[in-house]
């Protein structure tokens, strides 16, 4: 399901539904931004290093990203960077916090995060993901969103850092408050 603008509708399916899609499939300006960058600073690497990352060259593209420093191998992931746009979609605080923190005020968001963010890790391969936000969901002030994560670390070793990069967006009218 690629990313469009929001239909003018109040109908929103009871369950979220997020789906793994390939790279190739995101649509989102922010997102594909995102996915060429970390492409250009990998090259032939799996992946890039955490300090490849420049912050003046994707200025345009930080209040769409979050960095996830790696926690005990992936059992947590403390929101290191976490973009302004970002932070608007959720009704609690995530910057500087630990996903196992965060767990307690966005228990929903948490669950469907971690293991994506693990299988990250474990993989050291992309995930990009489709989310349309469904009704059980009222944590999130988003409808619909494209965000993919990125593997970040040195050459040889796990993924110790992770970015992503997210548009997310709200469909005419609709308030969860």
């Amino acid at each position: 399901m690629p990313f469009q603008e929001p239909i003018a509708s109040t109908a929103f399916p009871d369950e979220t539904r997020v789906e793994i899609v390939p790279l190739e499939a995101m649509v989102a300006p922010a997102v594909r931004q995102g996915i060429a960058y970390w492409q250009r600073l990998r090259g032939d690497r799996p992946y890039p290093a955490r300090d490849d990352i420049r912050v003046r060259d994707i200025a345009g593209l930080l209040k769409h990203m979050v960095v996830a420093k790696t926690l005990d191998g992936g059992a947590d992931f403390a929101l290191n960077i976490v973009g302004d746009e970002v932070c608007r979609c959720y009704r609690a605080p995530i910057i500087h916090r630990r996903m196992s923190e965060i767990f307690a005020d966005l228990p929903n968001t948490v669950q469907r995060w971690l293991p994506i963010y693990r299988r990250v890790v474990l993989t050291g391969v992309p995930i990009a993901v489709v989310v349309a936000v469904g009704l059980e969901m009222p944590e999130i002030n988003f409808t619909h969103a494209e965000t993919v994560c990125l593997p970040l670390g040195p050459p040889g070793q796990t993924p110790d850092y992770i970015a992503t990069f997210a548009q997310h967006t709200s469909r005419s009218g609709f308030s969860r408050i």
